[in-house]
């Protein structure tokens, strides 16, 4: 694949010149058949004109199952494993001098419950809520962006739930050793975290906090790409999300630790992966700001021309993009 570059129009075109110019392009015969189809059959032209939709949501849904059906894989009783290993960390902790979520949390409790109450909410409505917002608006507004920072969470996940299989650890409020409760069933909201919601998630993922890996991830997108004071919020919102899970009960200061290694580890593998693959590099960076299209034979069109795709390149859904 090579990048086409006419005045300051650049796209990721086929191999072999282009009878006149590329704007629009000459479709392949494949591509013109598929069209063709389009046309004749609605149904056939609505899936095509989503085709990018629909891969990313069945991509999510997918990593969804794997990181709840994974749980249990390689020992037989995962939670005293987990419970086992949970207090290992904890020892760890304690003989480097930083088991400090303990006395955190007696603190808030005796002193500013309702900091405990603030940090239960922002532990739940700034981690989903944000996440999935944040996705949607980059998968619409800015492709670029969207399939970069998409990689890097998947590639966090990816590594994440090997490290949940292999080495599975509980949160500290259920470990025995430890003196810390879980502030969100004491304060609320009782439903997050009970037995009905358990089955949604893993109980023993712990290490690495996926919680503060991401959280992560988002504040560095903040910080490259919010103006002026804005800026800000790169920073605070990790720091809030460090304090919520530790101060809950939910992560020891060692898994958010881990975490956020996690996540600048997977930044440098991106950011290699796209310097070793200059060709791919090229074609996500000629993805344009994509807005919403009407669903239709316009927009099939349209997202034929503006993907910097050449018709060719398929979903697009495993690459990376900046």
């Amino acid at each position: 694949m090579r990048v086409i570059r006419t005045g300051n129009f650049r796209r990721a075109g086929f191999r072999g010149r282009y009878p006149g110019p590329i704007w629009p392009p000459v479709l392949p015969p494949w591509a013109q058949e598929r069209l063709s189809a389009c046309q004749r059959h609605p149904a056939a032209q609505w899936s095509w004109a989503y085709r990018r939709e629909l891969a990313e949501v069945a991509l999510y849904i997918g990593a969804y199952l794997v990181y709840v059906f994974s749980q249990g894989l390689v020992y037989e009783d995962t939670r005293a494993v987990a419970v086992f290993n949970g207090e290992r960390i904890a020892t760890l902790q304690q003989s480097l001098g930083f088991l400090w979520e303990p006395g955190w949390q007696a603190w808030a409790i005796e002193h500013v419950q309702g900091i405990v109450v603030f940090l239960n909410w922002a532990y739940i409505v700034t981690y989903w809520p944000v996440i999935l917002a944040l996705a949607i608006y980059l998968f619409l507004r800015n492709r670029r962006e969207y399939y970069y920072y998409r990689t890097v969470v998947l590639l966090d996940l990816i590594v994440a739930l090997a490290a949940f299989a292999l080495f599975p650890v509980a949160s500290p409020f259920a470990i025995p050793t430890v003196e810390l409760t879980d502030m969100i069933q004491v304060f609320g909201p009782a439903l997050y975290g009970s037995e009905t919601m358990a089955i949604f998630y893993n109980t023993s993922a712990a290490m690495p906090s996926l919680h503060f890996s991401w959280t992560v991830i988002l504040g560095v997108f903040w910080l490259r790409t919010l103006p002026g004071p804005f800026k800000a919020a790169g920073i605070v919102y990790p720091v809030l999300t460090f304090f919520a899970i530790t101060v809950t009960g939910n992560h020891f200061i060692l898994d958010a630790v881990v975490g956020g290694v996690l996540a600048g580890l997977c930044f440098g593998v991106v950011e290699a992966w796209q310097r070793l693959t200059p060709g791919l590099a090229a074609y996500y960076r000629s993805l344009p700001h994509m807005g919403w299209r009407k669903v239709g034979l316009g927009r099939i069109r349209s997202m034929g021309r503006s993907s910097g795709s050449g018709w060719g390149s398929g979903s697009g859904s495993a690459g990376l993009g900046r």
